[in-house]
């Protein structure tokens, strides 16, 4: 099999590689009681999830190179000698996986292993009357929020972060990209230099204690200078000050070319758990805004601080408006207002992810189709505005003919697990556009 190159350098560049997970039985197996502890507001009715994330995928086939599924990379990373019971062994550490647990999937084949890890195991002699009990307990809860696979790692150029996540209802996710990155055929190539951020295989070592949440939803790539990090309820600025660290190290060395990161302070609320939940870029020219948080004069008007990696030590300055400071990096972005400019209709479709797209290629996004106003801005200001529907039916439709792009994902049972199309995404490379 190719190696794969890890090379993400923008938001916006043509998809080569990405990584997504089908909702699968883990979906499934979630019940009433445990949607708030694994962070879902309802439950999800997995075929019509399953179909309309089938949809998304043959949308991000017309332009990627490779789709690809953390759950068949798991499993081929699983089948290599050795890594089974060092995974299973890192998980009871991390998770104080009881020890049954953990002789039961020992004794499972690899992949079978594998599959149980991310879909969760019940227990075979669980009570049928469990109305009556307060929760229904499982030898290993399912990971449905793996579904969003852009929290648990990120790519940052060409190397990449295992992040840490803020909740433990994900605190699983992050090792089966570890493993997936250190043990993968395609990917076992990359080296210790290659990864800016990890705090779990520490905690897992026993060499930390407290570690320091980073998610992927807060980590946009701008270019090939600057990141811009949000500090939200998920991501803490002490762990963005590492990353800042870690990656001034790398530029020191040569090993990267990342000048800026922009740690954008963000209230702690659950409409804005991420920053690409309320900003996210569409094009070389545009981005997509949640616009209370970026207009001069707002009440709500976000602050950031900017760290300069440039020198041998941080340098650090706060100023209000991402805008105004990607300006001053040399990345002037024209927004375009999720809701358009109604603020009620600002709310509503911020919460359904309207800020949340995910690009293709220059101008070429994907979004949630009942974000009806946010597609009627997005019409107003040259976008081709087609349903996934329509594009998949028009074989002859060419998304990488200069136009501007808006596809609509059907999206009914999607939205309900409160994340969009970047949220479902982790790309491993990008065809690198340099300014």
């Amino acid at each position: 099999m190719e190696p794969i190159q890890l090379s993400v350098f923008s938001e916006i560049d043509r998809l080569k590689q990405v990584v997504v997970h089908d909702p699968g039985p883990e979906v499934d197996l979630m019940v009433p009681e445990m949607m708030e502890e694994l962070l879902f507001d309802d439950l999800l009715f997995g075929d019509l999830a399953r179909k309309e994330h089938r949809q998304f995928r043959q949308v991000l086939e017309r332009v990627a190179d490779e789709v690809l599924d953390v759950q068949d990379l798991f499993l081929e990373a699983m089948a290599q000698d050795g890594v089974k019971l060092a995974f299973i062994e890192d998980l009871r550490r991390l998770v104080d996986l009881p020890d049954k647990t953990c002789n039961l999937l020992r004794d499972m084949a690899p992949r079978e292993a594998a599959r149980s890890i991310i879909t969760g195991i019940p227990w075979d002699d669980a009570r049928m009357d469990t109305h009556w009990q307060k929760t229904f307990e499982y030898r290993l809860k399912p990971s449905p929020n793996l579904l969003f696979m852009r929290d648990p790692a990120a790519v940052l150029g060409h190397g990449y972060n295992i992040n840490f996540m803020a909740t433990w209802a994900r605190e699983r996710e992050p090792l089966i990209l570890s493993y997936v990155f250190r043990h993968h055929p395609r990917l076992h190539h990359l080296q210790e230099r290659d990864r800016f951020y990890d705090q779990v295989t520490p905690l897992v070592r026993g060499e930390i204690q407290m570690p320091q949440s980073l998610e992927g939803g807060d980590t946009l790539v701008l270019s090939e200078k600057v990141i811009a990090v949000g500090c939200s309820e998920r991501t803490s600025a002490d762990a963005i000050n590492l990353l800042a660290e870690s990656l001034r190290m790398a530029f020191s060395r040569g090993e990267s070319s990342f000048e800026h990161v922009l740690m954008v302070l963000m209230p702690k609320i659950r409409s804005a758990m991420h920053l690409d939940t309320i900003f996210t870029r569409t094009s070389q020219e545009e981005c997509l805004v949640y616009p209370p948080y970026f207009t001069d004069g707002s009440r709500e008007l976000l602050n950031v601080v900017v760290m300069d990696l440039r020198h041998r030590e941080l340098r650090v300055h706060s100023t209000p408006n991402l805008l105004r400071v990607l300006r001053e990096v040399g990345i002037d972005l024209q927004p375009i207002h999720c809701g358009g400019n109604d603020f009620i209709m600002q709310q509503r479709e911020q919460w359904t992810d309207g800020a949340n797209a995910f690009c293709l290629a220059p101008g070429v996004i994907v979004m949630y189709s009942r974000n009806r106003v946010t597609a009627a801005e997005l019409d107003r200001v040259g976008y081709h505005v087609i349903t996934a529907t329509e594009l998949i039916a028009g074989p002859s439709v060419d998304l990488l003919d200069g136009r501007k792009h808006a596809i609509m994902l059907e999206s009914a049972e999607l939205t309900r697990a409160r994340g969009g199309p970047r949220c479902m995404t982790m790309p491993l490379a990008r065809t690198q556009y340099r300014s």
